[in-house]
């Protein structure tokens, strides 16, 4: 399966692509390397067998080079940051999702699965203390 990993030099983007690789995938990433978080530009930790596509969710053309020939994406580009940018997080985060979706029934692409990962300001920072004893049951890790 060929995929495609947005914000795929990240963290989680960096061990989902060893994963698929070691299963046997073909993956391509598509990461703008925000300088507050890729302080060094792509970094070296990223499998040489993975196609890195410098470009930006939120860019047209740079999404559309980005999918093609892809089987399955797994969205992780996200604005990552807790300052008060927020039209800045909206347009990452929501619109960058959104041109996935368009571009895909516009030029009715046969993606056949799609994971979208919600943001850290969703999840938060993840120290967190259990109220109840059925927390652990129902919380999202």
């Amino acid at each position: 399966m060929h995929v495609l990993i947005t914000g795929g030099a990240g963290f989680i983007g960096s061990h989902t692509a060893d994963g698929l690789l070691a299963d046997g995938h073909t993956v391509r990433v598509l990461d703008c390397l925000d300088p507050r978080v890729h302080r060094s530009g792509k970094p070296e930790y990223l499998d040489p067998r993975v196609k890195f596509i410098l470009g930006d969710v939120r860019n047209r053309s740079d999404l559309e080079e980005a999918l093609k020939d892809i089987d399955a994406i797994i969205h992780l580009a996200a604005y990552q940051d807790y300052m008060t940018d927020f039209s800045r997080f909206f347009d990452i985060n929501a619109v960058g999702t959104a041109l996935i979706y368009e571009l895909i029934v516009a030029n009715n692409l046969p993606i056949r699965k799609i994971v979208i990962a919600s943001s850290q300001a969703v999840y938060g920072e993840g120290p967190y203390s259990c109220v109840n004893s059925d927390c652990r049951e129902s919380a999202v890790i």
